[in-house]
Formats: C-alpha cells, sequence, structure tokens
C-alpha cells in the first residue's frame, strides 16, 4: 500500500497526504469546500493556472487532463477527487524551483559497433512496410561521415542514422553494461535535432520515414503537443507523395521511392501496397490523437481515396508476418469504428438522448463484434515470441478502451451515482493484462522493459506501444475509472484487489520517474489518486 504520512522526507513525490473524509486539505483554488462545484472544464482550468512552469502546464494538460475528457463530469463532480488533484498540484509546483539534472555523459559508439548494429538492423527487419529509404551501404557510410569536419549531415539523416542504430542496438544479443545510458544517448540525440530538423522540413520518403519515428519518439518523451505537430507534418508528406490518393481514380504522381535493392516501379501492386499500409496506420495515429488528446482530425472524411492493401505487402504470406496482418484488420476495423464514434461526438447538431444511446450501442457492438471475430485473447495462447503478444496485446487495449469510452458516452450512464458496471469491468481487465505483460520481465528502464525495447523496432512504427502509450494512452483512463470506483463506492466486493492493482501501477511509475525527471508530475499526480483510493478504502471498513 502507500504510506501517505505527511512527515516523510520532503520528496514530492513521497510526501504527498490526502486527507480522509474528515480531514480536509487546504485546496488551492478559491472555493470553499462546500461551495458549489464550477463546470468540469472550468475545475481543470483553474487547477492548471495555479501552476507557474508553462512546460508543466502543458505536459498535464495535454497528458493527464485530455484523458480525462471522457469522464470528466463524473470526475470533477466528486470532491474527493478534485481534492486529490489539488494535493497532487501543491507537490508538482514544488518540482518548479528544482534545478534541472545536468546532461548525462554520452557513451562512446565505435564505428566497429556501429556497423555491426547497421547490419543488425538490415538482416532482421525483412518486414516491408516501413521500411528505409536508403540502402545499407549508404547508412554503412555514416558512422565515418558523422564527425568527418568536412561533411555536413543534414537532420533527416540524422535522426534515421539514429534510428538504425538504435534498432540494431535493440537487436543485439550480446552484453551491453550501459545499455540504458545507450538508449537514452539515442533518444535525446533525436529529440535535440528534432526542431531543427522540422524547420526545414520537406516532402520526401526520407523526412516521412523519420515522422514516423520520431511520432512515436516524442510522445515516448511526454511531448505529445510536438508529437502532434509531426503527425501532422506526417499527414502533409504522405499527401505529396500520394499516399492520399492510391485508388482514386486519378491519383497523385508519386516520386518514386529509393528503396533497399534499387527504385521500384511506384506503380507497382508491392508498392500500392506498402503506400496503402502506411496510410492507414497514419489515419489511425490521428484517431488516436483525436480520441486521446481532443485534437482536430488531420486526415478528414473525403479527403482519401485508399484500400486495405494486402497486409503481407508483398503478396507472399510468410508466417514471421501472420500477427502483423492480423493486428492491421484487427486495428483497423476498429479504427473505422472509433472513426464513427468520434465524428458522432463532432457533430451538429447533436443528437437527442435516445437516438444518441442507439447510436452507441451499435458501436459498442461493433467492437465486441471485432474482439469476437479476431478472439485477441485466444490468439495470445498462441503466440510464440513478444513481439506477437504485444500485436495481440494492443488489439486488447485499443478495444477495451473504446468500450470504456463508449459505455461511459452514453448519456443514461452520466446521470447516474456510480459508474457502470460495465465500465469499471473492462477497466479492470485492461489493467489486469497491462499489469501481466508489464511483470513478465525484468530490468525496468526509461519507463519500459529491456526485453521491451528489443520489439521496439517494429512496434514503434506499427503500434506505437512505448511506456507512454502502456500507462497514458491505453491505461490512464482505466486507471481513473478504477480509482474513481473506489472513492465513490469504497464497499465494492473487488475493493482490495483494486487497491493491490492502482498501488502496483503507482510503483511502477514512480520507479520509471526516478530515471525520467519529465515524468515526475504524472507520477505526483497517480500517487494522489491512489492514496485517495486507499483512504476511502480503508475508511469503510
Amino acid at each position: 500500500m502507500i504510506d501517505s504520512d505527511p512527515d516523510q522526507p520532503a520528496d514530492a513525490s513521497r510526501s504527498m497526504s490526502i486527507g480522509s473524509e474528515n480531514d480536509t486539505p487546504p485546496s488551492t483554488v478559491s472555493r470553499g469546500i462546500g461551495s458549489p462545484l464550477p463546470g468540469a472544464r472550468g475545475v481543470a482550468q483553474t487547477i492548471l493556472k495555479g501552476l507557474k512552469d508553462e512546460n508543466t502546464r502543458s505536459l498535464l494538460s495535454s497528458n493527464v487532463f485530455c484523458h480525462l475528457k471522457t469522464v470528466e463530469s463524473r470526475f470533477w463532480g466528486n470532491e474527493k477527487c478534485i481534492q486529490a488533484i489539488e494535493v497532487a498540484m501543491r507537490e508538482i509546483s514544488k518540482l518548479e524551483n528544482v534545478e534541472p539534472e545536468k546532461p548525462k555523459t554520452s557513451p562512446v559508439i565505435t564505428k566497429e559497433t556501429a556497423h555491426k548494429w547497421i547490419e543488425l538492423y538490415y538482416e532482421n527487419y525483412k518486414f516491408e512496410g516501413f521500411r528505409i529509404p536508403f540502402e545499407k551501404d549508404f547508412i554503412l557510410s555514416l558512422p565515418g561521415l558523422l564527425h568527418n569536419p568536412h561533411v555536413q549531415l543534414d537532420e533527416t539523416i540524422r535522426i534515421v542514422y539514429y534510428n538504425v542504430l538504435f534498432q540494431g542496438f535493440l537487436l543485439d544479443a550480446g552484453p551491453c553494461s550501459n545499455r540504458g545510458a545507450i538508449v537514452e544517448f539515442f533518444c535525446r540525440s533525436c529529440m535535440e535535432l528534432t526542431e531543427s530538423w522540422l524547420a526545414q522540413i520537406k516532402n520526401t520518403p526520407a523526412d516521412l520515414f523519420a515522422a514516423f519515428f520520431m511520432m512515436s519518439m516524442s510522445l515516448e518523451a511526454c511531448n505529445s503537443e510536438l508529437s502532434w505537430r509531426i503527425v501532422a507534418h506526417a499527414c502533409s508528406i504522405a499527401r505529396a507523395l500520394g499516399y492520399f490518393s492510391v485508388d482514386a481514380d486519378q491519383p497523385t504522381p508519386s516520386p518514386q521511392m529509393y528503396r533497399p535493392g534499387g527504385p521500384p516501379d511506384p506503380g507497382s501492386e508491392i508498392e500500392k501496397n506498402r503506400m496503402r499500409f502506411e496510410f492507414w496506420h497514419l489515419l489511425r495515429t490521428d484517431c488516436v490523437f483525436r480520441l486521446s488528446f481532443g485534437k482536430p482530425a488531420l486526415i478528414p472524411a473525403g479527403s482519401w481515396t485508399v484500400h486495405f492493401p494486402d497486409p503481407s505487402i508483398t503478396g507472399v504470406d510468410d508466417a514471421s508476418t501472420r500477427f502483423i496482418q492480423i493486428h492491421f484488420f484487427a486495428s483497423m476495423r476498429l479504427t473505422l469504428v472509433l472513426i464513427r464514434y468520434l465524428d458522432l461526438v463532432d457533430a451538429e447538431p447533436v443528437l437527442d438522448t435516445p437516438q444518441y444511446d442507439r447510436t452507441i450501442d451499435g458501436l459498442i457492438a461493433e467492437v465486441q463484434t471485432i474482439m469476437s471475430d479476431w478472439s485477441p485473447e485466444e490468439l495470445l495462447t498462441t503466440t510464440t515470441n513478444r513481439m506477437d503478444t504485444w500485436f495481440c496485446v494492443d488489439i486488447l487495449f485499443s478495444s477495451y478502451k473504446m468500450l470504456i469510452v463508449f459505455y461511459q458516452a452514453k448519456k443514461c450512464n452520466q446521470d447516474s451515482q456510480f459508474l457502470p458496471y460495465h465500465t469499471v469491468d473492462i477497466a479492470r481487465k485492461s489493467l489486469q493484462m497491462s499489469r501481466s505483460i508489464m511483470s513478465s520481465s525484468t530490468h525496468p528502464y526509461w519507463g519500459i522493459r529491456y526485453e521491451q525495447h528489443q520489439i521496439l523496432h517494429v512496434l514503434m512504427l506499427i503500434v506505437g506501444l512505448p511506456f507512454y502509450s502502456l500507462i497514458l494512452l491505453h491505461q490512464f483512463v482505466p486507471l481513473f475509472i478504477v480509482s474513481m470506483n473506489m472513492i465513490g463506492s469504497p464497499e465494492c466486493e473487488n475493493a482490495e484487489a483494486d487497491l493491490d492493482m492502482v498501488s502496483w501501477f503507482n510503483q511502477f511509475v514512480e520507479t520509471a520517474a526516478q530515471e525520467r525527471g519529465e515524468l515526475k508530475p504524472l507520477s505526483i499526480l497517480m500517487k494522489a489518486m491512489t492514496i485517495a483510493s486507499q483512504n476511502s478504502v480503508t475508511g469503510s471498513h
């Protein structure tokens, strides 16, 4: 459980104490405890204004409060939830006076080691989707050119180069004493190049590949605003390269893409399949930002004509890509359902309550049908490696979150005093699955596990499942749903098990935050909700 003793040391993430029902902490907003609660959005804005640091406000607004949009009327209508957030905000404000950490010494990567990782990348990445648009010989020449004072490599090439090294490094099974430092070096190097790269980005296949990688990298760095900017650039580049009109009557002319083995005919079916495959994942990413961050659509209806691809890309089935293909069809069917939900929410005028709820019920039924058709839980029992496991898990997590959001969106549920049973039950399942996956390997670093790092060379592009996505994109809403249920219904029969689960996630994030300073505000907030849940459950006994 969480130690909520207020006499703990001054470490912000360990010093908070949230009042029980009879012990109310002072509020950070100008509001008497007995006074009526302002509107949901008003509470969130008032609380955020108490933070001086713009970066911290942006991080919490984009990475926390946006996720609460689907449950905000219930969350901000609960006094105990507001108290927990206010306590967290006071602790987070103390971080603004802490000096930033000094940059760590960069590890030395020899030319021989770089060549080894480049070879590993090209030997192992056989899937035709998201292929690097450069031949191996060119990339092999870069270690010698990078530090040559007479050669200046542009930011796009350097980002692509660091990406290849990063992925090759993750594939290296050999012993490495400073693995964590190397991971941090690659990520820091890419992030430092991002702004100058964006300032001169062009409509080229190389820039599109860099964008695919950096949208995940920046999201992992808890910079969702930067990630969304990169997604917007990726959409602009893809549109210019013909990705939005692959199957139009008059497709946009596409320049030949320089691929390993020589430039293929851009009109070939393989090239079209590759473009279709990458477009649909870009469309899914757009939907993720609409759902999780409240962003407007970058790929609006009517702006594209792209069929589903043959997900093998080449037309030749390979056992090694079976789960990539399954993941594509299941996740894209879910994406089509999600688009209809997002368009429904944005529609004007708003449907009346009975019609709106019937429409939501239809979307819920479609998600359940997709889960039944593909049976991701059964597929999990047939996987033989971690990568295939994560493809199945992503289908599950995406389905769970959509069901939670859809059930909560029904107007008949928003006026209820208690959370819908289905919402809480699905949230538990999502958290249980996530905990099981994250507990199955050791050596946590950078918020994710070493073993998980070894599969990111595909997942970061196709699925986007680093720490950030696991906790904030997939599990943040389930965590708050389960916490809110304990706070509002502390005598529920699963309260002790729910508290244990939420406490485990709190500890996981706190451990990650010890090595990643940008996660500390999120860790503090999660701990505040955990303590509030604990106080409610223990106080009911």
